[in-house]
Protein backbone atom coordinates (compact mmCIF):
# COMPACT_ATOMS: atom_id res chain seq x y z
CA UNK A 1 0.00 0.00 0.00
CA UNK A 2 2.65 2.18 0.37
CA UNK A 3 2.41 3.31 -3.54
CA UNK A 4 -0.98 4.71 -2.45
CA UNK A 5 1.29 7.22 -0.42
CA UNK A 6 2.19 11.06 -1.71
CA UNK A 7 5.60 11.88 -1.22
CA UNK A 8 4.07 15.54 -0.21
CA UNK A 9 4.39 16.39 3.08
CA UNK A 10 1.22 16.39 4.91
CA UNK A 11 2.71 18.55 7.49
CA UNK A 12 3.18 21.09 5.06
CA UNK A 13 -0.19 20.43 3.87
CA UNK A 14 -2.09 21.20 6.74
CA UNK A 15 -0.02 24.39 7.74
CA UNK A 16 -0.26 25.88 4.63
CA UNK A 17 -4.34 24.92 4.51
CA UNK A 18 -4.35 26.67 8.51
CA UNK A 19 -2.93 30.12 7.19
CA UNK A 20 -3.56 30.06 3.49
CA UNK A 21 -6.47 27.76 3.20
CA UNK A 22 -9.13 30.73 1.87
CA UNK A 23 -6.83 31.30 -1.16
CA UNK A 24 -6.16 27.03 -2.18
CA UNK A 25 -2.63 27.17 -1.45
CA UNK A 26 -2.46 23.42 0.20
CA UNK A 27 -4.53 22.72 -2.95
CA UNK A 28 -1.75 24.26 -5.45
CA UNK A 29 0.31 22.40 -3.29
CA UNK A 30 -0.27 18.76 -4.19
CA UNK A 31 -0.71 19.56 -7.61
CA UNK A 32 -5.19 20.31 -7.43
CA UNK A 33 -4.63 23.51 -9.70
CA UNK A 34 -7.96 23.61 -11.13
CA UNK A 35 -10.13 23.39 -7.51
CA UNK A 36 -7.39 25.47 -6.33
CA UNK A 37 -8.31 28.25 -8.38
CA UNK A 38 -12.05 27.84 -7.28
CA UNK A 39 -11.02 28.30 -3.90
CA UNK A 40 -9.41 31.88 -5.00
CA UNK A 41 -12.66 32.58 -6.24
CA UNK A 42 -14.84 31.23 -3.74
CA UNK A 43 -12.76 32.67 -0.64
CA UNK A 44 -12.38 28.95 0.22
CA UNK A 45 -15.53 27.88 -0.07
CA UNK A 46 -16.51 30.66 2.34
CA UNK A 47 -14.02 29.51 4.59
CA UNK A 48 -16.39 25.95 4.87
CA UNK A 49 -13.93 24.15 1.94
CA UNK A 50 -10.63 24.98 3.66
CA UNK A 51 -12.15 24.09 7.08
CA UNK A 52 -13.22 20.20 5.90
CA UNK A 53 -9.76 20.06 3.87
CA UNK A 54 -8.20 20.95 6.71
CA UNK A 55 -9.85 18.50 9.08
CA UNK A 56 -9.23 15.91 6.34
CA UNK A 57 -5.40 16.68 5.94
CA UNK A 58 -5.45 16.34 9.77
CA UNK A 59 -7.16 12.57 9.49
CA UNK A 60 -5.28 11.85 6.42
CA UNK A 61 -7.61 10.94 3.51
CA UNK A 62 -6.76 14.34 1.92
CA UNK A 63 -5.33 13.06 -1.19
CA UNK A 64 -3.13 15.04 -4.24
CA UNK A 65 -3.86 15.22 -7.59
CA UNK A 66 -3.23 11.87 -8.44
CA UNK A 67 -5.26 10.13 -5.94
CA UNK A 68 -2.34 9.05 -3.55
CA UNK A 69 -2.83 9.78 0.35
CA UNK A 70 -1.06 12.78 2.00
CA UNK A 71 0.05 10.19 4.81
CA UNK A 72 3.86 11.26 5.68
CA UNK A 73 4.03 14.47 7.98
CA UNK A 74 7.44 14.86 6.33
CA UNK A 75 8.69 14.26 2.92
CA UNK A 76 10.65 11.55 2.27
CA UNK A 77 14.40 11.28 2.57
CA UNK A 78 14.35 14.93 3.02
CA UNK A 79 15.17 15.14 6.85
CA UNK A 80 18.69 13.08 6.04
CA UNK A 81 19.51 15.05 3.22
CA UNK A 82 18.65 18.75 5.48
CA UNK A 83 20.88 17.13 8.39
CA UNK A 84 23.87 16.63 6.06
CA UNK A 85 23.38 19.75 4.65
CA UNK A 86 22.93 21.63 7.90
CA UNK A 87 26.29 19.76 9.26
CA UNK A 88 28.31 21.19 6.09
CA UNK A 89 26.82 24.41 6.81
CA UNK A 90 27.79 24.48 10.53
CA UNK A 91 31.61 23.06 9.72
CA UNK A 92 31.95 25.64 6.78
CA UNK A 93 31.32 28.05 9.80
CA UNK A 94 33.07 26.67 12.13
CA UNK A 95 36.29 27.30 10.14
CA UNK A 96 35.08 30.56 8.89
CA UNK A 97 34.24 31.71 13.01
CA UNK A 98 37.86 29.84 13.70
CA UNK A 99 39.90 31.98 10.78
CA UNK A 100 38.17 35.58 11.90
CA UNK A 101 39.58 34.88 15.39
CA UNK A 102 43.20 33.86 14.15
CA UNK A 103 42.71 37.70 12.76
CA UNK A 104 41.32 39.68 15.61
CA UNK A 105 43.90 38.38 17.39
CA UNK A 106 46.79 39.07 15.43
CA UNK A 107 45.20 42.26 14.40
CA UNK A 108 45.22 42.75 18.77
CA UNK A 109 48.99 41.94 18.71
CA UNK A 110 49.94 44.52 16.48
CA UNK A 111 47.47 46.90 18.14
CA UNK A 112 49.06 46.39 21.28
CA UNK A 113 52.70 46.78 19.92
CA UNK A 114 52.16 49.97 18.84
CA UNK A 115 50.16 51.75 21.24
CA UNK A 116 51.97 52.97 24.24
CA UNK A 117 49.95 53.41 27.39
CA UNK A 118 50.82 56.24 30.13
CA UNK A 119 52.35 55.27 32.89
Amino acid sequence: MQTDVSPKSRLAAGLLCFFFGWLGVHRFYVGKVGTAILMVLTIGGFGVWATIDLIFIIVGAFRDAEGRLLRRWEEPDAAPARVGELQGRMDRIDRQLTDLQGVLLDMSDRVDERVTYPA
